[in-house]
This record gives C-alpha cells, structure tokens and sequence, in this order.
C-alpha cells in the first residue's frame, strides 16, 4: 500500500533556501515509493487568509483553497518545512489594513 504524503513548504520569500530541502524529501519519499506532493505555498495561489476554511458556508471557499482541503483530507501524512525567521518559524503574511493596489 502506497503512503499519499503531502510535503507543505511554506516561505513566500524571494531568496527561500528551504525549497531545496522540501524537493529532497519529496524526491527522497518517492523513491520509498510513497505518493508525494510538494504543496509550496507561493505557488498555491491562496488569497489574503481573513476567514479560515471552516467558516465558508459549503462550496463558497476560494477554489484554491477548495483543492487544497481536498488534498488534505485525502492524505495520510503530512511533512511540514518552514523558512526561519529570527531563529524560528516564520510568521503568516500581515492583512493589510486596506486593500493592496
């Protein structure tokens, strides 16, 4: 039976040195046989996060968010690499106070 394992990479920076690391382990893990996708959160395409998933009434979340709950609820595993940021994990993104032009 094959593992379907998610790898989450989650830096937005232009100089991200991570992604290497999350490409060894997607690359590592398919030679195990396992069934791996890189989830690289600058490639994703979510909108500014203001309302968590959950709180979309059914079919009415943003369909890059749509297709990235169903991949989550269709794994098995998750392996989670994040940029350091002042010697830990980096926070999310701020909400502007108003719209971005």
């Amino acid at each position: 039976m094959t593992d379907s394992i998610l790898v989450l990479y989650g830096s937005y920076r232009s100089d991200r040195l991570g992604i290497r690391l999350a490409n060894y382990l997607v690359t590592s893990l398919r030679q195990r046989g396992n069934d791996v996708e890189l989830i690289d959160a600058k490639a994703v395409g979510l909108p500014m996060l203001d309302r968590m998933y959950k709180e979309y009434p059914n079919g009415s979340a943003p369909s890059a968010m749509e297709q990235l709950a169903e991949k989550i609820r269709a794994a098995d595993a998750f392996v989670f690499v994040t940029g350091e940021y002042n010697w830990g994990m980096q926070p999310g993104p701020e909400k502007p106070d108003r719209p971005l032009p």
